[in-house]
């Protein structure tokens, strides 16, 4: 199994200037590729996308997901943004995140094997570096996606992990807070949108569009939260 992972144009310039076009860097089982999904909600159509159709992958609704964070030597800020995202996560999937401690894992590493690119069970996120995880080279400022574990169910792929990585270079150029623009918050959200299964839109409405500028915003748009249900815990136990 590939890697899933997204990618989020770095920040210095992107309040004036467009973004750069994002990197597609790796998919699931079979065809790589995203597929829409209309909604119908009133006069408008809420878009959402998966990562990879081939790969229809959600977690486990009735188990909780354990969460690690590596904070890399960065600020315990990140820390109370993470509990903040996944808080808006938790409202829009029905899943349950619980804070299983920190860690010295980090997702994508260099020297990861293909069949383990996520350090243990459950959902970790860690600041590092492009020197640890070469998918953070260039303008790339996170990546996320599911790990390998998983197994085929009556819906589709059942995960147990997945992962977030965050150039801490990058980030600290990003802002702080419930802000709009390009911001740090914006930048968990969509990676973690990944993490869920959820693929690109071309709305700029929605955190799940590709790349970080002016338009971004520090909560999930109507495109996303129609994804984010779908993958959710409604769906029903496995």
């Amino acid at each position: 199994m590939k890697k899933l992972a997204t990618v989020l144009v770095a920040a210095a310039a992107l309040l004036a200037t467009p973004a750069m076009p994002a990197r597609a860097l790796g998919a699931a089982p079979g065809a790589p590729g995203t597929h829409a999904h209309h909604h119908a909600a009133g006069s408008a159509a809420r878009q959402w996308s998966r990562e990879d159709p081939s790969f229809p992958f959600r977690w486990d609704p009735c188990a909780p997901i354990p969460y690690r964070v590596n904070l890399g030597g960065t600020s315990h800020r990140n820390l109370r943004e993470v509990r903040q995202a996944l808080k808006q996560v938790a409202g829009a999937t029905g899943f349950t995140f619980v804070y299983a401690g920190s860690t010295h894992g980090v997702p994508f590493a260099r020297g990861r094997s293909a069949d383990r690119p996520i350090p243990g069970q459950g959902l970790v996120i860690a600041w590092t570096t492009p020197r640890r995880v070469p998918a953070l080279a260039g303008n790339v400022v996170g990546v996320g996606g599911p790990g390998v574990s998983y197994h085929r169910d009556r819906t589709g792929w059942q995960i147990t992990s997945a992962g977030v990585a965050i150039d801490k270079a990058g980030a600290a150029r990003l802002r702080r807070g419930m802000v709009d623009g390009p911001s740090v918050m914006s930048l968990l959200l969509h990676e973690l949108g990944h993490a869920m299964g959820l693929g690109h839109v071309a709305s700029k409405h929605d955190v799940m569009h590709e790349g970080l500028g002016p338009w971004s915003r520090p909560h999930y748009g109507a495109g996303d939260l129609a994804g984010l249900a779908q993958v959710g815990a409604g769906q029903g136990c496995f």
